[in-house]
């Protein structure tokens, strides 16, 4: 059964990663992100979230101007695998974040900076991975973190503070 799971995971990994690749354009500058060196506050919430043996630690987050001007969110995580089978930290979570109760986009390159989110973690180890989202405003972001299964029930969140 969990070869199963795994398989289906890894299937649907690569599914969404040649979906990006083959709608993306030939213009990847959009999906650049130039770091400031402005970090951005957070509350301290339930910043931890756990989905079977797997662990999703939210970090700090720093605000940076893409390349075409837009200012996103870089928010630093730390997955972790205690299962018996590698997994991707990518599938291992849904990740969502929020502006005035509204989604915003997910604009992390796996192809690119953010590749650790696709990078295999065998069990017992950890990988750094950065998610970044599009910013709409200064409001506060909240980051959810949810299990990768159709009702993506949240299990971690923490909210950000954009403005001073």
């Amino acid at each position: 059964m969990k070869t199963k799971t795994a398989l289906v995971k890894a299937l649907i990994l690569m599914t969404a990663a040649l979906s990006l690749t083959a709608c993306g354009t030939a213009d990847t500058s959009q999906q650049s992100v130039a770091v400031s060196s402005a970090k951005v506050e957070a509350d301290q919430e339930s910043n931890i979230g756990k989905y079977e043996d797997y662990t999703l630690t939210l970090n700090d987050g720093t605000v940076a101007t893409s390349d075409d001007g837009s200012k996103v969110i870089k928010v630093n995580a730390t997955f972790q695998n205690d299962s018996s089978e590698g997994n991707y930290a990518y599938s291992g979570f849904a990740v969502k974040a929020f502006q005035n109760d509204e989604e915003i986009e997910d604009v992390s390159d796996i192809n690119g900076d953010e590749a650790s989110l696709i990078q295999e973690v065998k069990n017992g180890q950890t990988v750094d991975v950065t998610f970044v989202f599009k910013l709409t405003d200064d409001s506060d972001v909240e980051v959810l973190i949810n299990e990768p299964t159709a009702n993506e029930t949240t299990v971690g969140k923490k909210i950000y503070k954009v403005a001073d």
